[in-house]
Protein backbone atom coordinates (compact mmCIF):
# COMPACT_ATOMS: atom_id res chain seq x y z
CA UNK A 1 0.00 0.00 0.00
CA UNK A 2 1.44 3.36 -1.06
CA UNK A 3 0.71 6.00 1.62
CA UNK A 4 1.78 9.61 2.04
CA UNK A 5 0.65 12.76 3.84
CA UNK A 6 0.71 16.54 3.95
CA UNK A 7 0.64 18.42 7.27
CA UNK A 8 0.96 22.21 7.24
CA UNK A 9 0.09 25.07 9.57
CA UNK A 10 -1.29 27.19 6.72
CA UNK A 11 -0.68 30.90 6.32
CA UNK A 12 -2.92 32.45 8.97
CA UNK A 13 -2.53 30.17 12.01
CA UNK A 14 0.42 30.18 14.42
CA UNK A 15 -0.13 26.62 15.64
CA UNK A 16 -1.11 23.40 13.85
CA UNK A 17 -3.98 21.91 15.85
CA UNK A 18 -4.52 19.03 13.40
CA UNK A 19 -3.20 15.56 14.18
CA UNK A 20 -2.74 12.68 11.74
CA UNK A 21 -1.60 9.09 12.02
CA UNK A 22 -1.33 6.16 9.65
CA UNK A 23 0.17 2.70 9.51
CA UNK A 24 0.05 -0.42 7.35
CA UNK A 25 0.32 -3.96 8.67
CA UNK A 26 -0.84 -7.53 8.17
CA UNK A 27 -3.70 -9.10 10.06
CA UNK A 28 -4.60 -12.76 10.48
CA UNK A 29 -8.16 -13.74 9.67
CA UNK A 30 -9.82 -17.12 10.11
CA UNK A 31 -8.94 -17.92 6.48
CA UNK A 32 -5.58 -16.27 5.78
CA UNK A 33 -3.37 -13.25 6.32
CA UNK A 34 -4.70 -9.97 4.88
CA UNK A 35 -2.96 -6.67 4.22
CA UNK A 36 -4.38 -3.79 6.25
CA UNK A 37 -4.02 -0.07 6.82
CA UNK A 38 -5.31 2.32 9.46
CA UNK A 39 -5.51 6.10 8.91
CA UNK A 40 -6.91 9.05 10.87
CA UNK A 41 -7.21 12.83 10.70
CA UNK A 42 -8.33 14.99 13.63
CA UNK A 43 -8.91 18.75 13.70
CA UNK A 44 -8.76 20.14 17.23
CA UNK A 45 -10.48 23.18 18.65
CA UNK A 46 -10.18 25.13 21.88
CA UNK A 47 -8.31 28.02 23.44
CA UNK A 48 -4.52 28.29 23.63
CA UNK A 49 -3.04 24.88 22.73
CA UNK A 50 -6.15 22.93 23.77
CA UNK A 51 -7.10 22.04 20.19
CA UNK A 52 -3.69 20.49 19.61
CA UNK A 53 -4.00 18.50 22.84
CA UNK A 54 -7.50 17.27 21.97
CA UNK A 55 -6.68 16.12 18.44
CA UNK A 56 -3.42 14.46 19.47
CA UNK A 57 -5.01 12.66 22.40
CA UNK A 58 -7.97 11.50 20.32
CA UNK A 59 -5.79 10.11 17.53
CA UNK A 60 -3.38 8.34 19.90
CA UNK A 61 -6.18 6.84 21.98
CA UNK A 62 -8.12 5.73 18.92
CA UNK A 63 -5.13 3.99 17.38
CA UNK A 64 -4.12 2.23 20.59
CA UNK A 65 -7.64 1.01 21.24
CA UNK A 66 -8.34 0.04 17.63
CA UNK A 67 -5.11 -1.91 17.15
CA UNK A 68 -5.56 -3.63 20.51
CA UNK A 69 -9.11 -4.58 19.51
CA UNK A 70 -7.97 -6.03 16.19
CA UNK A 71 -5.32 -8.11 17.98
CA UNK A 72 -7.45 -9.25 20.90
CA UNK A 73 -10.84 -9.65 19.28
CA UNK A 74 -12.17 -11.01 16.02
CA UNK A 75 -11.28 -8.79 13.03
CA UNK A 76 -14.66 -9.81 11.61
CA UNK A 77 -16.25 -6.98 13.64
CA UNK A 78 -14.11 -3.95 12.64
CA UNK A 79 -16.87 -1.34 12.88
CA UNK A 80 -17.64 -2.39 16.46
CA UNK A 81 -13.93 -2.17 17.30
CA UNK A 82 -13.70 1.31 15.73
CA UNK A 83 -16.85 2.51 17.50
CA UNK A 84 -15.48 1.34 20.86
CA UNK A 85 -12.18 3.08 20.10
CA UNK A 86 -14.08 6.32 19.37
CA UNK A 87 -15.86 6.01 22.71
CA UNK A 88 -12.55 5.64 24.51
CA UNK A 89 -11.05 8.58 22.60
CA UNK A 90 -14.04 10.72 23.54
CA UNK A 91 -13.68 9.77 27.21
CA UNK A 92 -9.97 10.56 27.13
CA UNK A 93 -10.55 14.05 25.77
CA UNK A 94 -13.33 14.75 28.28
CA UNK A 95 -11.15 13.53 31.16
CA UNK A 96 -8.22 15.69 30.05
CA UNK A 97 -10.53 18.71 29.76
CA UNK A 98 -10.85 18.61 33.53
CA UNK A 99 -7.67 20.67 33.51
CA UNK A 100 -8.72 24.34 33.72
CA UNK A 101 -6.45 25.31 30.82
CA UNK A 102 -8.05 22.67 28.59
CA UNK A 103 -11.73 23.18 29.40
CA UNK A 104 -14.02 23.26 26.38
CA UNK A 105 -11.60 21.55 24.01
CA UNK A 106 -12.84 19.15 21.35
CA UNK A 107 -11.85 17.58 18.06
CA UNK A 108 -13.13 16.05 14.89
CA UNK A 109 -11.96 12.53 14.08
CA UNK A 110 -12.21 10.71 10.76
CA UNK A 111 -10.65 7.26 10.56
CA UNK A 112 -10.46 4.56 7.90
CA UNK A 113 -9.49 0.93 8.32
CA UNK A 114 -8.67 -1.12 5.23
CA UNK A 115 -8.62 -4.91 5.48
CA UNK A 116 -7.94 -6.63 2.18
CA UNK A 117 -10.67 -5.34 -0.23
CA UNK A 118 -12.89 -3.73 2.42
CA UNK A 119 -12.79 -0.25 3.95
CA UNK A 120 -14.41 0.66 7.24
CA UNK A 121 -14.88 4.31 8.21
CA UNK A 122 -15.75 5.94 11.54
CA UNK A 123 -16.37 9.67 11.48
CA UNK A 124 -17.39 12.63 13.59
CA UNK A 125 -17.08 16.33 12.73
CA UNK A 126 -16.18 17.99 9.44
CA UNK A 127 -12.92 16.32 8.45
CA UNK A 128 -13.57 14.06 5.46
CA UNK A 129 -12.88 10.76 3.76
CA UNK A 130 -13.07 10.38 -0.03
CA UNK A 131 -12.62 7.57 -2.53
CA UNK A 132 -11.25 8.96 -5.79
CA UNK A 133 -10.90 7.04 -9.05
CA UNK A 134 -11.36 7.67 -12.77
CA UNK A 135 -15.08 6.80 -12.53
CA UNK A 136 -16.07 9.17 -9.74
CA UNK A 137 -15.10 11.08 -6.62
CA UNK A 138 -17.12 9.74 -3.71
CA UNK A 139 -17.36 11.76 -0.48
CA UNK A 140 -17.72 8.88 1.94
CA UNK A 141 -18.41 11.00 5.01
CA UNK A 142 -21.01 13.66 5.68
CA UNK A 143 -20.03 16.80 7.58
CA UNK A 144 -21.53 17.30 11.02
CA UNK A 145 -21.80 21.07 10.66
CA UNK A 146 -24.25 23.93 10.49
CA UNK A 147 -23.42 24.69 6.85
CA UNK A 148 -24.03 21.05 5.88
CA UNK A 149 -27.46 21.31 7.45
CA UNK A 150 -28.07 24.45 5.39
CA UNK A 151 -26.90 22.66 2.23
CA UNK A 152 -29.18 19.69 2.99
CA UNK A 153 -32.10 22.10 3.47
CA UNK A 154 -31.39 23.70 0.09
CA UNK A 155 -30.70 27.11 1.62
CA UNK A 156 -27.10 27.39 0.36
CA UNK A 157 -24.98 25.57 -2.22
CA UNK A 158 -21.88 23.49 -1.53
CA UNK A 159 -19.82 26.26 -3.11
CA UNK A 160 -21.38 28.88 -0.82
CA UNK A 161 -20.68 26.66 2.19
CA UNK A 162 -16.92 27.14 1.81
CA UNK A 163 -17.18 30.89 2.55
CA UNK A 164 -20.29 30.94 4.76
CA UNK A 165 -19.81 32.87 8.05
CA UNK A 166 -20.99 29.82 10.04
CA UNK A 167 -18.69 27.35 8.27
CA UNK A 168 -16.69 26.70 11.46
CA UNK A 169 -19.69 25.67 13.57
CA UNK A 170 -19.51 21.92 14.17
CA UNK A 171 -22.57 20.07 15.44
CA UNK A 172 -20.89 16.87 16.60
CA UNK A 173 -17.36 16.43 17.99
CA UNK A 174 -15.33 14.36 20.42
CA UNK A 175 -14.78 15.93 23.82
CA UNK A 176 -18.07 17.67 24.50
CA UNK A 177 -20.85 16.23 26.61
CA UNK A 178 -23.29 16.28 23.67
CA UNK A 179 -23.70 13.74 20.87
CA UNK A 180 -20.38 12.02 20.17
CA UNK A 181 -21.72 9.04 18.22
CA UNK A 182 -19.64 8.39 15.09
CA UNK A 183 -21.07 7.60 11.68
CA UNK A 184 -20.00 4.07 10.69
CA UNK A 185 -19.62 3.11 7.02
CA UNK A 186 -18.42 0.01 5.15
CA UNK A 187 -17.44 -0.06 1.46
CA UNK A 188 -15.75 -2.33 -1.07
CA UNK A 189 -12.53 -1.16 -2.74
CA UNK A 190 -11.65 -1.72 -6.40
CA UNK A 191 -8.59 -1.34 -8.59
CA UNK A 192 -7.73 2.32 -9.13
CA UNK A 193 -9.28 3.55 -5.88
CA UNK A 194 -7.43 6.26 -3.96
CA UNK A 195 -8.36 6.83 -0.32
CA UNK A 196 -8.07 10.45 0.85
CA UNK A 197 -8.61 11.74 4.38
CA UNK A 198 -8.30 15.45 5.11
CA UNK A 199 -9.18 18.25 7.49
CA UNK A 200 -11.36 21.16 6.40
CA UNK A 201 -8.23 23.23 5.87
CA UNK A 202 -8.05 21.36 2.56
CA UNK A 203 -11.60 20.43 1.54
CA UNK A 204 -13.02 23.69 2.91
CA UNK A 205 -10.70 25.68 0.67
CA UNK A 206 -10.29 23.68 -2.55
CA UNK A 207 -13.20 22.64 -4.79
CA UNK A 208 -13.78 18.93 -5.23
CA UNK A 209 -12.67 18.92 -8.87
CA UNK A 210 -9.30 20.41 -7.87
CA UNK A 211 -8.75 17.65 -5.31
CA UNK A 212 -9.72 14.98 -7.84
CA UNK A 213 -7.43 16.42 -10.50
CA UNK A 214 -4.41 16.47 -8.19
CA UNK A 215 -4.94 12.87 -7.05
CA UNK A 216 -5.53 11.37 -10.50
CA UNK A 217 -2.83 13.33 -12.33
CA UNK A 218 -0.04 12.77 -9.79
CA UNK A 219 2.31 9.78 -10.16
CA UNK A 220 1.86 8.86 -6.52
CA UNK A 221 0.38 9.90 -3.15
CA UNK A 222 3.51 11.84 -2.15
CA UNK A 223 3.27 14.19 -5.12
CA UNK A 224 -0.51 14.54 -4.75
CA UNK A 225 -0.24 15.45 -1.06
CA UNK A 226 2.46 18.03 -1.79
CA UNK A 227 0.42 19.59 -4.61
CA UNK A 228 -2.78 19.76 -2.58
CA UNK A 229 -1.03 21.31 0.41
CA UNK A 230 0.58 23.93 -1.84
CA UNK A 231 -2.72 24.64 -3.59
CA UNK A 232 -4.52 25.18 -0.25
CA UNK A 233 -1.86 27.71 0.73
CA UNK A 234 -2.08 29.40 -2.65
CA UNK A 235 -5.81 29.76 -2.00
CA UNK A 236 -5.02 31.70 1.16
CA UNK A 237 -4.13 28.95 3.64
CA UNK A 238 -6.74 30.15 6.17
CA UNK A 239 -6.58 26.99 8.31
CA UNK A 240 -4.31 24.10 9.19
CA UNK A 241 -3.97 21.63 6.30
CA UNK A 242 -3.87 17.87 6.77
CA UNK A 243 -4.21 15.20 4.10
CA UNK A 244 -3.47 11.48 3.89
CA UNK A 245 -3.64 9.60 0.58
CA UNK A 246 -3.39 5.82 0.29
CA UNK A 247 -3.37 3.67 -2.85
CA UNK A 248 -4.10 0.03 -1.97
CA UNK A 249 -2.75 -2.63 -4.33
CA UNK A 250 -4.06 -5.97 -5.60
CA UNK A 251 -7.69 -4.86 -5.56
CA UNK A 252 -10.36 -6.57 -7.67
CA UNK A 253 -11.23 -5.02 -11.02
CA UNK A 254 -14.45 -3.01 -11.18
CA UNK A 255 -14.89 -4.03 -14.82
CA UNK A 256 -14.43 -7.70 -14.02
CA UNK A 257 -17.10 -7.47 -11.33
CA UNK A 258 -19.51 -5.73 -13.71
CA UNK A 259 -18.95 -8.41 -16.35
CA UNK A 260 -19.45 -11.17 -13.82
CA UNK A 261 -22.78 -9.72 -12.67
CA UNK A 262 -23.92 -9.30 -16.26
CA UNK A 263 -23.05 -12.90 -17.04
CA UNK A 264 -24.95 -14.17 -14.03
CA UNK A 265 -28.04 -12.20 -14.99
CA UNK A 266 -27.84 -13.45 -18.57
CA UNK A 267 -27.45 -17.06 -17.47
CA UNK A 268 -30.50 -16.88 -15.24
Amino acid sequence: MDISYGWDTGLLRKLNEDSIFFTSFEIKTHLSTASAGLFAVADGMGGHNAGEVASNLAVKTFFAECLAGLLERSPSAPLTIMSDAFDRANSSVIEAAGDRDLQGMGTTLTAALVIDHDMYVAHIGDSRCYIINTRETLQVTRDHSVVQQLVDAGKITQEEARSHPRRNEITRVLGYSGDSTPDLIQLKLYAGDNILLCSDGLCGVLPGEKITEAVLNSPGPSQACAELTADANLAGGPDNISVIIARPVNLPSWQALTNAKTSIRTAS
